[in-house]
């Protein structure tokens, strides 16, 4: 994919951070999980984007869909998790009515599965006719529920990552790759 600049010319602001998933790796992951989840869906989904960090791995999936065919409704869904209380809130809900209908569930990161079992649960008590999962990193070596996503794009090392719409106190989200501060 062409990006709108020479990442290796973008300056000092960005030192020290080594890519964990360049942004080719990120396109072709993409590309191939669209492939599969335009398959997969014989009707036209509601697609529900957890926010925040999901964002930018929404927006490029939800095209590499359509451009194969695959027409769908979006909106987001707003959680916040409590890490030590091993909770998850509802913030904001979308509006947009799930009842009958095939939901597809965007995350970026799937660690504990609180975020999927919560979001499954929430939209099927909403009368979902199927809830299907995909994010984009799988950091699940804690997972504390029976609950797995039914589309992952990579295996993720357990390190804190940013870019691609992640973020560190809300700064690095417009990175093209996703990476950690440091050596990778």
């Amino acid at each position: 994919m062409d990006f709108f600049f020479d990442w290796d010319k973008a300056g000092d602001a960005h030192v020290g951070i080594e890519p964990v998933f360049t942004a080719d790796e990120i396109v072709n992951k993409v590309d191939e999980l669209a492939g599969r989840l335009a398959r997969w869906f014989d009707t036209e989904p509601v697609a529900q984007v957890v926010m925040n960090g999901a964002m930018m791995f929404a927006a490029d999936l939800s095209r590499a869909m359509s451009m194969r065919g695959c027409v769908m409704e979006m909106d987001f869904i707003h959680i916040k998790k409590n890490r030590q209380k091993s909770t998850v809130d509802l913030v904001a809900a979308s509006d947009l009515p799930v009842k009958g209908r095939d939901v597809l569930v965007i995350d970026d990161i799937f660690e504990h599965g609180r975020t999927i079992k919560f979001t499954r649960e929430y939209f099927l008590s909403q009368g979902a006719e199927s809830v299907t999962s995909v994010v984009l990193l799988d950091k699940s070596r804690n997972n504390t529920t029976n609950i797995r996503p039914d589309f992952v794009g990579f295996e993720c090392p357990d390190v804190f990552v940013i870019g691609y719409g992640m973020d560190i106190a809300y700064r690095y989200r417009e990175l093209p790759f996703i990476g950690k501060m440091g050596r990778a």
